[in-house]
């Protein structure tokens, strides 16, 4: 009987707290040994990582497989692929889907449906309708990882904006749950921006007959990001609730949730496309680059740049959003008809890499936690995942830091063959990635099947 299943070998391994040239023995699913050098023991299967760097798998903590369209299987199926083509190794599916997971029964199908078909492994958000209090604590104990909120509607009226989406939350809703989830420890993700800000600025440019993308960021002015993010605070504060802020495009919004440190449970993701792109680039991209909130001036892109190097924010997630290359050409007559969201979930890892690692120098062990340690703490999953070490889930991202490439939509995996990062370059790819020590994704070539992916409750 060999000592190990799969052994790697001479691969730059990132743990929590250091990189070093060594070995991961897996067993049974997950990392049994880590060490230094050569490894001593036998195999059922070696990887010869060739200096490659081993992070930890990515946790993608905001992803719409089943959003867009009503119909997901096949989106599941090939998202997830994209998923272990970038190097995801678990995602979080937000409630949106026909129908939402508001209550017990629908979050249940949906976790069966996703079971059947995602290549990696994957948990749940429950969603907030400010009628589903009584489901609160079945939906936890069915493994929720977190709550959905928002604070504003694609509907002037507020309403959810289809029968897949969720209604917008008033403050005495949003109060509510924080009373009824924080002695749970339920962490509450809210989409923070000002409704009457947003649809009275979305009303004013229609009225004024503008429909170019341009207007598009106007219609998201920052200081209704501003506006919300510090009523969260104030709320969470009073009710000690734990708080995520979703997409944080305001470097104002930043700075909000890096003064409330200390005193309030608030933690804040941010996506590439704001550390990347700005407004320029959305009117040059056009439809394609249309997200809410929406891609900011360069000033502040520039200065949510510096809140993620200097450690303020605490997670990378794509908000990937899946849209048909029809739903996003809509927009192309009116920006006001393209769908809202980006694909991301295949670019989280490899231009994360790029713009932080290779063009800004951050060091190997800050950007694993910021893809998978800080997300794997914040919504419960540690110490089953993300980490490389012992007693760990062996979910690993063979990387090689050196690639240079472009990117192109057609090479995406979904269905969703289109990108805001269409022809940039990037430094840095997923050459392998392993999903509880089974290799999912091997330069190219698929390695698992749908229905791999296994469903991960809190721990």
């Amino acid at each position: 009987m060999s000592d190990f299943d799969v052994l790697i070998e001479n691969a730059r391994i990132v743990t929590e707290t250091a990189s070093f040239t060594g070995f991961i023995g897996i067993r049974d699913g997950r990392t049994a040994a880590l060490g230094h050098g050569a490894a001593a023991g036998s195999a059922t299967e070696r990887i010869d990582a060739g200096g490659l760097v081993a992070l930890p798998g990515a946790i993608d903590v905001h992803v719409h497989f089943t959003g867009s369209q009503d119909d997901s299987a096949e989106e599941l199926r090939n998202g997830s692929l994209g998923a272990a083509a970038g190097g995801v190794t678990t995602f979080l599916e937000m409630p949106h889907s026909a129908p939402p997971a508001t209550t017990l029964a629908a979050f249940l199908a949906k976790r069966d449906l996703i079971a059947r078909n995602s290549v990696v492994d994957f948990g749940l958000w429950a969603g907030l309708d400010g009628t589903n209090d009584g489901e609160f604590v079945a939906l936890r104990e069915a493994g929720a990882l977190g709550f959905k909120a928002f604070l504003c509607s694609g509907s002037a009226s507020g309403e959810a904006p289809d029968h897949r989406g969720l209604p917008m939350l008033d403050d005495d809703g949003l109060a509510r749950a924080m009373r009824l989830l924080g002695p749970l420890r339920a962490v509450i993700g809210i989409h923070a921006e000002n409704q009457a800000m947003l649809h009275g600025a979305i009303a004013r440019l229609k009225a004024a007959g503008r429909h170019d993308v341009r207007a598009h960021a106007q219609a998201g002015p920052e200081l209704a990001e501003v506006e919300a993010v510090a009523r969260v605070i104030a709320l969470a504060r009073e009710l000690n609730a734990p708080c995520h802020i979703v997409h944080l495009s305001s470097a104002r919004a930043a700075a909000l949730i890096a003064q409330a440190r200390g005193s309030v449970d608030v933690t804040a993701e941010t996506c590439p496309h704001y550390l990347i792109l700005d407004e320029e680039d959305l009117v040059r991209i056009g439809a394609d680059a249309r997200c809410g909130p929406p891609l900011r001036p360069r000033a502040n892109v520039d200065a949510l740049n510096r809140f993620v190097v200097e450690g303020a924010l605490d997670i990378l997630a794509s908000d990937h959003c899946p849209y048909l290359p029809e739903q996003k050409r809509a927009g192309d007559a009116s920006i006001w008809e393209a769908g809202m969201g980006l694909t991301g979930i295949e670019t989280l890892v490899p231009m994360s890499f790029s713009h932080l690692v290779a063009e800004r120098g951050m060091s190997l062990v800050d950007f694993a936690r910021l893809i998978a340690t800080a997300p794997a703490r914040r919504f419960g999953l540690y110490p089953r995942k993300g980490a490389i070490a012992p007693g760990f889930d062996a979910d690993v991202c063979l990387f090689d830091p050196a690639e240079r490439w472009t990117v192109h939509g057609r090479d995406l995996h979904g269905q969703a063959k289109w990108t805001a990062f269409e022809g940039m370059a990037c430094t840095g790819r997923p050459v392998r990635t392993l999903v509880r020590g089974q290799t999912v994704w091997n330069r190219g070539r698929v390695a698992a099947f749908p229905g791999y992916g296994r469903y991960q409750a809190p721990v």
